[in-house]
Parts: C-alpha cells; structure tokens; sequence
C-alpha cells in the first residue's frame, strides 16, 4: 500500500496543479478580486498543501505503518454506492430544481449515509444550504447559477 499512497499523493499533486492552473485563467471581474476563480483556486490550493504532506508521510514512513491491502467491507462498499447515486441524482435535478437546490438533495442524502444520526442537524443542513449557496454565489461574488424552480424566490440580482 505504500506505492499505491504514494502514486496517489503524486496524482493529487498533480491535479491540484492543473486545477490551480486553470483558475488562473478564468478572469475575475469583481471589486473585490473574487469571481468564479476564487473558491476553485483556493481548494486547488488547499488539495495541493495536503498532496504534499500525503505524499511527504507515504515516503517517509516505513512500509510497515501501511495496511497491507485496501479491500472495503460490505457496509463501505455500500456507502461509497450509496453516495454516488445520490450525487447522480442530484447532478440529473440540476436542470429542473437548479444548483442550489441540488445541493441540498445532496447534504440531505449524503449526511446520514456517511453517519449523521441527528434528523435536526440534516434537516438543518438540507434547508440551509440552498440559502448559503445562493448568498455566497449569487449575491457576494455575483456568479450566474441556474436557479431553477427559485428564480423567483431568490433572485440573483
């Protein structure tokens, strides 16, 4: 597993990079110096800081610090299922719903796949996302996204 985490760490290295990359050519024409490139560039930024120390810890520890083999028991396997298909669901209700409210689909079906017990707190999550999505987006960084069934109730400008 040690060569398979250190191919991994080079991978990310490397995708960072190009994410980075390319953020650097979208312009940003906002007061501010935040526009559609801002967020992007900023995890690709983050994603290469932990590439590193992945890649840095998958050279310098022993071999014997790594399991053996890589091998999901049933209940992960069905996890990573089960969010996945939630994540194909929501990128098909993009179109009707719009982003924002695809995005709440998402927390609302991924958070208790992935272990959250607390109905409030999902339902919290779920509401508030579209909200938060529509605030930073539409409204701080002026970013046109597709409202769908909100463009009347939240209007981007």
């Amino acid at each position: 597993m040690k060569r398979a985490e250190q191919i991994l760490g080079i991978l990310l290295l490397l995708f960072s990079i190009f994410i980075g990359y390319q953020c650097t050519l979208i312009e940003s024409g906002t007061e501010f110096g935040m526009g559609p490139a801002f967020l992007p560039f900023w995890l690709s930024v983050g994603l290469g800081i932990t590439s590193l120390i992945f890649l840095v810890r998958a050279v310098v520890l022993p071999a014997a610090k790594f399991a053996p083999v890589f091998c999901p028991d049933r209940a992960g396997g069905l996890r990573v299922f089960l969010v996945s298909l939630a994540y194909l669901i929501s990128i098909a209700l993009m179109k009707p719903l719009g982003i924002p409210l695809a995005l709440g689909i998402i927390a609302a079906t991924t958070m208790p796949v992935l272990g959250a017990r607390n109905w409030k707190v999902v339902a919290l999550t779920a509401l508030l996302t579209p909200l938060v999505i529509w605030a930073v987006f539409g409204r701080l960084l002026n970013v046109s996204l597709h409202m769908g069934v909100l463009e009347d109730v939240l209007p981007l400008y």
